[in-house]
């Protein structure tokens, strides 16, 4: 057997096994989506088969009794702020830190890395206590300040490490030309830094879009509750009506999906690019 033919086998082998897995791991988005098209009784008898009547009205029951639309809002809001505040934050610390050369700086970048040490459930209390305290809970803007305090420190570790590795000759040539600081962080070390910033944005955007755990412990009222609280709810609610769970599961990720089906190709590159300093 010839070189070209084993190697053949081998790509068949593979791409059959890639197949297999593929397969594997869409068969819980089968069963979401056959059974949010169902009928309760049907969910019942035919769980793995697909629906003989699509009960498209499912997603209209689900849209008006979770109140998607305002914990959408809420949720693109909250999101939104903590992402955005978080790029901005730590990019212009990293930027200081990294090109200041007294000791003070470093000592800070190692108060940022100790941030990434402690356990986020040891923080858990006193942050919730502090909250409290600071009359921020039940607030959007308020859980958006604790989001940006637990997403820099690590934003900071990666900015650090690629504004480090510039060259310096470029920002001491534009020092020279007159750039201030800020001009000179927004007009060259800013732009050089957007796979990170890529990547950091969309790592951010899952993690707090899709917290649980926080929002539970902060949110109270109706009106600020986010998709995967309001989700929750919902299906304690609505447990034994599996149709209108599933329905409920589907919406809540379809916002995820479209801005994964327009951007995959700055997700691929931006976590490619931003995991392995170059």
């Amino acid at each position: 057997m010839s070189f070209i033919k084993r190697n053949e086998i081998k790509k068949t082998i593979y791409e059959a096994v890639l197949i297999i897995a593929a397969a594997i791991y869409l068969i819980p988005f089968y069963i979401m989506f056959t059974q949010s098209l169902k009928s309760p009784q049907e969910t019942m008898m035919n769980p793995l088969g697909l629906p003989h009547v699509f009960q498209f009205d499912n997603f209209k029951k689900v849209w008006e009794l979770m109140h998607f639309e305002v914990a959408f809002m809420n949720t693109f809001v909250l999101t939104l702020v903590s992402v955005v505040g978080i790029a901005l934050i730590s990019g212009m610390c990293s930027f200081t830190i990294a090109k200041r050369k007294a000791k003070g700086y470093q000592y800070l970048y190692y108060v940022f890395v100790c941030g990434l040490l402690i356990p986020f459930y040891m923080t858990l209390s006193p942050l919730i206590k502090l909250m409290k305290d600071l009359n921020l809970v039940d607030s959007l803007m308020g859980l958006s300040l604790a989001y940006i305090g637990r997403g820099v420190p690590f934003a900071v570790f990666l900015y650090v490490g690629f504004i480090r590795a510039m060259p310096h000759e470029i920002m001491e040539s534009a020092v020279i030309d007159g750039c201030s600081p800020s001009t000179l962080y927004w007009r060259i070390v800013f732009p050089m830094v957007k796979n990170v910033t890529s990547t950091l944005i969309i790592l951010n955007t899952l993690w707090v879009w899709n917290d649980f755990l926080f929002p539970l412990l902060t949110l109270q009222s109706a009106s600020t509750k986010t998709i995967p609280l309001a989700q929750y709810m919902f299906y304690g609610m609505y447990s034994s009506q599996w149709n209108l769970a599933f329905a409920s599961y589907l919406l809540s990720i379809v916002p995820l999906v479209i801005v994964y089906f327009f951007m995959q190709r700055s997700i691929i590159q931006g976590i490619s690019t931003g995991g392995v300093k170059s």
